[in-house]
């Protein structure tokens, strides 16, 4: 019998959870920290410059923007992180760029053609003058999306933190600048002069690291060849996980939208208040988790180790810690905070708060392991996720709204159901890093 080791019997709890977060994820957290502050701390001040129906518009753009943009690069940002080889990788980053500007021009002529239909439809008038929003959204949130996994796959953690710095920025000047145009407007081009920032920041910094004698990505292009080859190597990324991003992206905001058509976009003013203020931490752990994973683990996997549990056992307990607590805090502050901080107007969010904090805690601990199935190839698993979560989501509100009820209770729902399919989500991460463990050490047995 071995005697035990002193160092590991003084790691305990507290000892998982600082090691979990681990110096690379520090960086994004620290960048993003910045950044969603800067959207949290000009909240207050939004509130007052722009009303409930404002922040309504905003809610319909980004859902639509975003389910577009989740679907212009057409999967190939997923298999950014795959290929072993570098140069594989700049041929998925190609087919990845060229299928946005593809997806975000027929997105234009189908704003433009559809502009009063979008506009009755969701009861928001801003999509009839300021159709070109969306297309312009679609454009650099899809970009994003492809620089994203193109730096967390060579491990650019700092600039990927100053992204998140850049983005908040962007965001908040534009929503100020413009707000004495009066509407909706200046707030709803935050979202795309947020990203359009953080691109811009990121390419200069990504320029200065190579000046400086970092050559850890190629700058070659890759040959027409090879981009045919990998094409082929990774069709199920298009072929499959188009269509799950596009789920995936649709069970997060087709419940607004279909808020917005039950009840009107003025209506969802407050439950908009209730994403910027939730969404932004959430987003911001998912973020930086997330990118851990597809660096750090999405390494070990195209190592084929089997060590990829307990990775994933190393992140689950400090995520759950602070789920729990991020759900006491909200149901505990939300009363009193959102009327103190916001205005009287602004109150019905803080029911809107305690509502969705379940769905938001679940999101959580579930959202950034879900990246692992990509990793692991297993888009079919993702797919009838995404599938399962659309549907329970979305019918969740339908029924309510068939049955009369009010808005908080088509809300109640949703959270309801959201929670259900998270849990679902983080049993299929489970079950396929077991599987990919077991088939390595099999592997390796042989």
């Amino acid at each position: 019998m071995t005697a035990a080791d002193p160092s590991r019997s003084r790691v305990g709890v507290g000892g998982r959870l600082r090691h979990a977060v681990a110096r690379p994820t520090a960086r994004v957290l620290a960048g993003s920290l910045v950044g969603q502050f800067l959207v949290l701390a000009a909240s207050p001040l939004i509130t007052r410059l722009y009303g409930p129906a404002d922040l309504g518009a905003l809610a319909v753009v980004t859902a639509l923007s975003t389910i577009v943009g989740a679907v212009a690069p057409l999967g190939w940002d997923r298999a950014i992180v795959v290929p072993r080889a570098e140069g594989a990788a700049r041929a998925v980053v190609l087919l990845a760029v060229v299928s946005v500007v593809a997806v975000s021009s027929v997105a234009a002529v189908v704003a433009w053609t559809g502009r009063h239909l979008w506009a009755s439809v969701t009861d928001t008038s801003l999509l009839v003058d300021a159709w070109w929003v969306c297309p312009v959204t679609v454009l650099v949130v899809a970009l994003q999306r492809v620089v994203t996994s193109s730096l967390a796959r060579s491990r650019r953690y700092t600039a990927l933190g100053w992204r998140n710095v850049l983005q908040g920025a962007g965001q908040v000047t534009c929503n100020v600048v413009l707000a004495p145009l009066g509407g909706p407007t200046g707030l709803v081009l935050g979202l795309a002069a947020g990203r359009a920032a953080a691109l811009v920041g990121t390419a200069g910094r990504t320029r200065a690291a190579r000046r400086h004698g970092d050559t850890s990505r190629p700058r070659r292009l890759a040959s027409g060849r090879l981009v045919k080859a990998v094409a082929f190597r990774y069709r199920r990324f298009p072929l499959v996980s188009t269509w799950s991003s596009l789920l995936n992206v649709l069970g997060q905001q087709a419940p607004l939208l279909l808020l917005s058509a039950l009840h009107g976009s003025p209506a969802i003013g407050a439950l908009a208040l209730t994403m910027r203020v939730l969404g932004a931490p959430v987003g911001m752990v998912a973020d930086a988790v997330g990118l851990q994973i597809d660096g750090q683990t999405g390494a070990v996997v195209r190592r084929h180790e089997a060590t990829a549990g307990a990775s994933v056992r190393r992140i689950l307990l400090p995520l759950g810690a602070l789920a729990g607590i991020g759900l006491v805090v909200c149901v505990i502050a939300a009363p009193v905070v959102f009327p103190a901080v916001f205005g009287r107007a602004w109150s019905g969010a803080s029911t809107m708060t305690i509502v969705m904090a379940p769905a938001f805690a679940a999101q959580v601990v579930a959202s950034p392991l879900s990246r692992l199935l990509p990793l692991l190839e297993r888009q079919g698993a993702q797919l009838g996720w995404d599938v399962g979560r659309l549907v329970v989501t979305s019918g969740a509100i339908v029924a309510s709204g068939l049955t009369g009820a009010g808005l908080t209770t088509s809300v109640i729902a949703w959270s309801a159901a959201s929670v259900v399919s998270y849990g679902a989500l983080l049993l299929l991460v489970l079950r396929a890093v077991r599987d990919a463990d077991g088939a390595t050490a099999d592997r390796g047995s042989r």
